[in-house]
């Protein structure tokens, strides 16, 4: 069981905290939360679930670092940004990217041994360098026909990836 701790900005209400352990985390959606502070579940290896309430625009650098035991991610429907880094070497195994994210930042999903497959929603437009960097067992993405540009090092260190668009 986790408790949070909040801390309201010039910019809205920020998750700053998550104390305690368990397998599941369920933000509330009580708050209005906006942006979710780096770090907050990083290291937690007994993670396996994690769903987002629909306010959050912003998820932080680091956030879940380390969440070797960490499958099933909701992410929030308005999500606009995703710091460089958020989902760093953590065991998802596939995720759905929001439309509402214009741009994947660069090693947002760093070293994700387990990620295999990404389906990313209409409105993405940009993947840049190292957004998947070292992701070795990604074989299918599945692309918007919004995407207007991928780095070519987006994918860099992903023997299996296919590309599929739409």
């Amino acid at each position: 069981m986790y408790e949070y701790y909040y801390k309201k900005q010039d910019f809205g209400m920020c998750l700053t905290e998550a104390k305690g352990e368990g397998e599941e985390a369920l933000i509330p959606a009580d708050k209005d939360i906006l942006i979710v502070a780096d770090d907050i579940f990083k290291g937690h290896k007994e993670l396996v679930r994690v769903e987002f309430p629909d306010t959050v625009i912003e998820i932080g650098g680091f956030v879940f670092d380390g969440c070797k035991n960490l499958k099933q991610v909701k992410l929030p429907a308005n999500l606009r940004d995703f710091w460089q880094y958020a989902m760093t070497r953590c065991g998802i195994e596939d995720i759905e990217i929001p439309g509402s994210v214009t741009r994947i930042a660069s090693f947002t999903f760093n070293q994700c041994d387990q990620l295999t497959t990404v389906r990313i929603n209409e409105g993405t437009r940009k993947i840049l360098s190292w957004a998947f960097k070292d992701c070795n067992n990604l074989v299918d993405v599945y692309l918007p026909a919004t995407i207007e540009e991928i780095s070519d090092k987006a994918f860099e260190g992903c023997p299996k990836v296919v590309l599929h668009r739409k």
